[in-house]
């Protein structure tokens, strides 16, 4: 009897064997697919860590195109430069001008005076008043 009790335990041995080495490859299976998992998880953590660097690039460049677009007092400093320099060419042109033009309305004052003067005395010959 003892030989069939020894029996009995090889052939239990056997099958606990058999379900330890089947619930190791199933865990193998779930832990191969927990990894395939965490890896998407983490690829598309990675393309969304991008786009939000991409994101923030973009705006950071487009606060410096504003700032850099924005330095208007260099600018309008180098406007006033350019309309002192501009100005101080200009104003011989003008007072000559200005002389030129009094000039000319004198001399026109003068023709029309004198020819005021000779109407007023056309007009005394005909009414005969002197």
């Amino acid at each position: 009897m003892a030989k069939k009790k020894s029996d009995a335990k090889q052939t239990t041995a056997e099958p606990l064997l058999e379900k330890i080495a089947g619930k190791l490859g199933h865990l193998t299976g779930e832990i191969i697919v927990a990894k395939d998992h965490v890896v998407d998880m983490a690829s598309g953590a990675i393309d969304t860590v991008k786009d939000a660097i991409g994101t923030v690039k973009e705006t950071i460049q487009k606060i410096t195109a504003k700032k850099a677009a924005a330095p208007k007092k260099a600018v309008k400093a180098a406007v006033k430069k350019v309309e002192k320099a501009v100005s101080k060419k200009v104003a011989p042109v003008k007072k000559a001008v200005k002389k030129a033009v009094k000039n000319t309305v004198k001399r026109a004052e003068k023709k029309s005076a004198s020819a005021k003067v000779a109407i007023k005395q056309a007009v005394k010959k005909v009414s005969g008043k002197k």
